[in-house]
């Protein structure tokens, strides 16, 4: 189908005659074919379907998707959708066919850019002009249809953007710099249909990443930092942050309050995590307050989320209390004096350290113990730190961090 049809009136259907009862059989129906679609048993539910549309108990609108769901496992090829769809589209006309003509739309996708193409074209022109989505698709769908031309053109100049996002999950969308090149598909058409997404839905950040490319494809650096910043501003998203770090020209350790906001956002990251503290712990004299309290919080709650196992985030936690016991003594107990009991009975209990291995782990988490909760004089803990079998290392740092 060249272009999106206009889907012809619907045979009405008077919901106001439907009883409460009729509309709980019609629902539990709908929930009996998806149960069957998903325990794989497709001829009980294409015996359902039939049932239900020879009866007219359904209308198309009701059983479309439980319908294509069938048809996707009697036909793994897909070769039968493309028809299917067309005809769908055209049969539930009564309600804005946004699901089904996006159905078909993606079907497409999967065998021929082209026709992919011109069926969201006129589309977008038609019932998802209104549809961010509509518009979000189809601007990357020309972005990534100009990057086929120019690379099956060897004639053709193509000089691709350096890659400012190989910090984000979008790595591997990479534009050829706009250079007078002439295509069919335009970045700035791409460009304006993204917008027009962004414009539609404000707060949904999923074609940002897109847009942004677009825009550095055109030589639009500022802009797109402008962009990212804005929506950043607007909302805090972990997926934009990854992308202002990915365009900052500076190493993403080295950017301190882009890493302090990611790493609260995300506790669970290991690709900065050790380089980016280490880095922090070398400079603690010359550091802020504020940023003090973070770097602690970052530390605490990687241990406390279950990272209590390496031995660098103890080795961190002492180098971190040690400072603090001295020149910013209140901040230390505003965070751990809350925690002090319960970290006692939790990680520092003596049976913990009673015949343990003298490893750094054991080394360094003892030295925390030391340092944040009261002892007695016969707990193993001390055993370990004034012990023989420390390495000169080892013994090094617990002269060095004890309080």
């Amino acid at each position: 189908m060249d272009k999106y049809i206009r889907p012809y009136p619907e045979i009405p259907w008077d919901e106001r005659r439907v009883t409460p009862h009729l509309r709980d059989i019609r629902l539990k129906v709908l929930e009996d074919i998806d149960a069957f679609i998903k325990q794989r048993e497709y001829g009980k539910a294409s015996d359902l379907l039939l049932t239900m549309v020879c009866t007219g108990s359904l209308l198309m609108r009701d059983i479309w998707k439980p319908l294509l769901g069938v048809l996707r496992q009697q036909d793994p090829s897909g070769s039968s959708l493309p028809s299917i769809l067309d005809v769908l589209i055209v049969g539930i006309s009564s309600m804005d066919p946004n699901d089904a003509a996006m159905e078909r739309f993606f079907t497409a996708l999967e065998s021929n850019y082209d026709d992919a193409y011109r069926i969201i074209l006129g589309f977008s022109s038609d019932f998802g002009s209104k549809l961010p989505t509509t518009h979000g698709y189809l601007g990357v769908l020309i972005a990534c249809l100009r990057e086929l031309e120019l690379r099956r053109n060897p004639a053709k100049q193509t000089i691709p953007v350096h890659h400012v996002f190989k910090h984000s999950e979008f790595a591997q969308f990479v534009l050829t710099k706009e250079e007078n090149q002439r295509t069919k598909y335009t970045l700035r058409n791409a460009r304006q249909h993204l917008e027009q997404a962004l414009k539609q839905d404000r707060h949904n950040d999923f074609f940002v990443p897109y847009y942004v490319q677009v825009l550095i494809a055109l030589d639009k650096y500022d802009e797109a930092v402008s962009v990212l910043e804005r929506r950043y501003a607007q909302e805090k998203s972990i997926h934009i942050l990854r992308m202002l770090i990915s365009l900052d020209p500076r190493e993403p350790v080295d950017q301190v309050p882009h890493m302090l906001e990611y790493l609260e956002m995300d506790p669970y990251e290991s690709k900065w995590f050790d380089k980016f503290i280490g880095n922090q712990l070398d400079n603690l004299e010359n550091t802020s307050e504020d940023i003090l309290k973070r770097l602690l919080l970052i530390i605490v709650n990687r241990i406390e989320l279950g990272d209590i196992l390496e031995a660098s985030k103890w080795r961190y936690l002492a180098i971190m209390v040690k400072f603090l016991s001295h020149e910013h003594k209140d901040l230390l107990n505003s965070i751990m004096d809350q925690r002090r009991s319960w970290w006692h009975t939790m990680y520092f209990d003596k049976s913990k350290f009673r015949d343990v291995e003298i490893t750094d782990h054991a080394v360094y988490m003892a030295t925390c113990a030391q340092q944040l909760v009261d002892l007695d004089s016969e707990d193993p803990i001390y055993k370990i730190l004034c012990g023989d079998d420390l390495s000169e290392e080892q013994s090094s740092f617990v002269n060095d961090h004890i309080v």
